[in-house]
Formats: C-alpha cells, structure tokens, sequence
C-alpha cells in the first residue's frame, strides 16, 4: 500500500513537472512572436513595403537611437523601402529621420518608430514620388501639390487694396504715405506692370463704411492712368491718400479687406492678378474674428493661396504705450501679414525706406511663383512641362519660387510644385 502511494506521489510531481516546462515554452514563443505581429499589423499598414520586416528592427534603427541612426539608417537604408522612394527615401534623413523621427523621436519614432515612423515615411514620401513624368501625390492633407502657368512679361497684374487709418492721430502719416509715393510706385511703372488700386479706411462703424471705396480711387489710380500723365497720377494718391481724421477710434483693419471684398471683389478683382493688401495704422487691429478668419477669407478669391498677400505698416515697437484710449500694438496686424508671407514694416521708420521694401517685395513676387503654404525643409521637388528641375531658388521670407535668369519657363509653360507642408 506504501509503495503504490509513494509511486502515485511520484507520477504527479512528475505530471506537474512537465505541465511547468510547457508552461515556460509557451511564454517564451508568445514573447517571440507578438514583437513581430506587433511590427507586422502597424508596419505594413503605415511603413510601406518593408514594414512589417524592419519594423521589428524599428526600434533600434528609429527609436533607441532617437533619430541618429533613425536618420541615417531609418532613412536611407530602412526609408527606402519602408517610407518611399523620395522623402522618406532619399531625404528620409530630413522628414522621416532627423525631423520626424528624431525631434519627436522618443514619443514619435521611439517605441512605436514601426508604426508613427512608417507612416511619416509611408505617406509623406508618396507626396514627391514621380514616376517618370508623371509625379503623383499622397493622401495625406500635408501633401501638396500646386500649379502656375507661365506667363508673358507683359500680362503681370498687380491688384492693391489700401486701407488706411483715418483716426485723429494719422495726419502726419498720411501725409508722409503721399510725399514718398514714388519710392513705392516708380518701379512699377517703369517695368510696365498692369496694376490698379483702391483705398478704404479702418473705420468699420457702420455697414455703408465698412470696405467703402475712397471715390474715385479705383479710377484714377491704375498703371494706364501712371502711363498717360504720371506726375497728375501720383498728385491724384497723395489727395486721395489723406482720408481725413474723424473715423472711429475703434479701427479695425482686418474687418476693412472684408467689407471691401464684400462690396467690390467682382468689380476690382483680377482672377490672374496678385492681390497686395496693404494696412497702415498706428493703433492694434480691434476686429472681432480671429485673424486667421480674415485671411482666409481673402484667399477664398484666389484659385492659389499665394497670390494673396498683407503687407502692414503698423507701430511694430509699441510706441503708442500707455496712452489714454488708444489701443497699443501690432500683432494681429503683424499676424496677416505673416499668415501670408507679406512684409511687416514700421510705421515710426522712414517711410521712403519702407515704401522702397513693400514696392521692391512685390514687383520680386511678380517674377515669382507663390506657395500657399510653407514647405518641409528638402521636400520641395519642381516641375516644368513635366520634367523636373533644379534651376530655381526658394525665399522663404515670401514663400515663393523663382526661375534662373537663364532657365526661365517658356511663355505658357506648366510649373507644378510639390512639397510637404510645414
């Protein structure tokens, strides 16, 4: 009776022995495994080919290292395959590496660089992917694709909208905007630029003043008129520049481009023309909508971003601080003009040196092509006809692009610009 006991004892500690080691193997493959199917199910539904492959690997390549070997390796060796043939490729160092994978390496490219690294890699590289003449472009709302066509020297247009601060402590500076005049305007006339004006004032007090037109300004103020009697053209600015010093002391600059797009866009505007809205005020913007609202607002008459531009002379330095009832600052005004790349300038500066800045800015522009939006440092790629090129130049400053003297576009020609937005 012992013996069998004891052998029965035997048999179950033997039993429980070999369920144990099974029980230990079957740990040890699940943590094999699941890495891989891990890497497997989110790399290859965003890191391209080779995701599922190298995304176990991704956490070396693109994680540990935070974008040191993520932006070498993960780069141009993974991002080859995994994050397409261009950005996440070639400049994989720039957009899938260094910039993405590294900056936000350990929360973007770090434990999860299979899956948030391929897809920046993935989606972002088909943004510039070209199959020999024919580029195509991603999904995802950073691609861009944008489309100029060439045109002939002589149909450059040029639409500018001035809206001028008419409060009671604008005398001087309207005065000062009339006398240097010419420091903004000769170039344009003498490069022969199609161009045409209107003025309105900050004082939005009531629905018939709110964008109302200066009388007379869009009349007298046009490249024909500068053509037939420059000396009576530039007489007629600096009369209708002088909008007088009883508008509302609440100005409201912003809400001005409005009303006067409500009132005169589909009589003033030109499709084809760059649109230059050019605010000057000593005072803060007192508009009740963002900033971002406005100007997106003025883009809406445009097919390309890029051809609407705010320029502001504006009291960049607060000068006006601590006043009784006037609101200091600059900065929504500041804001326009940087949501659309146009220039800032002071309103307590010379003015023929500002005016020269603003009038050389645009008549650059004019030679230029435009972007809505700023691009991803190295994912700019430019097209002519189809075929790529690298005879251009970038200004970040206006977001625009500009042909080599000897490698212009023929008149009529395609440009198409892809890049990744910022």
């Amino acid at each position: 009776m012992k013996t069998r006991v004891f052998n029965l004892v035997l048999s179950l500690v033997f039993a429980l022995s070999l369920s144990a080691c099974n029980k230990e193997e079957f740990f040890e493959k699940e943590y094999l495994v699941t890495p891989t199917d891990v890497a497997t199910t989110d790399g290859s539904a965003n890191g391209g080919i080779q995701g599922g492959t190298d995304g176990g690997t991704g956490d070396t390549q693109g994680g540990v290292d935070s974008g040191v070997t993520g932006g070498s390796n993960g780069g141009a060796t993974t991002g080859s395959s995994t994050g397409g043939s261009t950005v996440g490729g070639t400049d994989g160092s720039t957009v899938g590496g260094s910039t993405v994978g590294g900056t936000d390496g350990s929360t973007v490219g770090g434990t999860t660089g299979g899956t948030t690294g391929g897809t920046t890699g993935g989606q972002y590289g088909d943004c510039n992917q070209s199959h020999g003449n024919d580029p195509t472009i991603g999904t995802d709302p950073r691609c861009k694709r944008e489309i100029f066509r060439q045109a002939a020297e002589e149909t450059k247009k040029l639409d500018v909208v001035w809206i001028i601060d008419n409060s009671g402590s604008m005398g001087d500076e309207q005065t000062s905007l009339g006398s240097n005049f010419s420091a903004f305007i000769d170039d344009f006339i003498t490069k022969n630029v199609d161009f045409k004006m209107g003025i309105t004032t900050t004082d939005v007090s009531s629905a018939d003043r709110k964008g109302r037109m200066v009388s007379g300004s869009d009349i007298k103020l046009t490249s024909a008129k500068a053509q037939q009697n420059e000396a009576q053209f530039k007489s007629d600015f600096r009369s209708l520049v002088r909008v007088g010093l009883s508008g509302s002391g609440n100005e409201k600059g912003l809400e001005a481009s409005e009303g006067f797009m409500q009132k005169h866009a589909n009589t003033f505007l030109r499709q084809d023309a760059y649109l230059a809205v050019v605010i000057i005020s000593d005072e803060e913007d007192q508009s009740p909508q963002s900033v971002a609202a406005y100007t997106d607002y003025l883009k809406q008459f445009k097919n390309n971003d890029g051809l609407v531009k705010v320029y502001s002379i504006v009291d960049v330095n607060n000068t006006n601080c601590c006043q009784t009832g006037v609101t200091t600052g600059s900065e929504r005004y500041k804001a326009a003009s940087n949501n659309t790349a146009g220039v800032i300038g002071d309103i307590r500066a010379d003015f023929h040196s500002v005016l020269s800045d603003m009038g050389e800015s645009i008549i650059n522009l004019l030679d230029s092509f435009a972007l809505s939006d700023e691009p991803l440092e190295g994912s700019l790629k430019v097209y002519v006809n189809g075929a790529e090129t690298q005879n251009y130049t970038y200004d970040a400053a206006s977001r625009s692009i500009k042909f080599n003297q000897n490698a212009l576009p023929p008149v009529g020609a395609e440009i198409t610009v892809y890049y990744v937005k910022k």
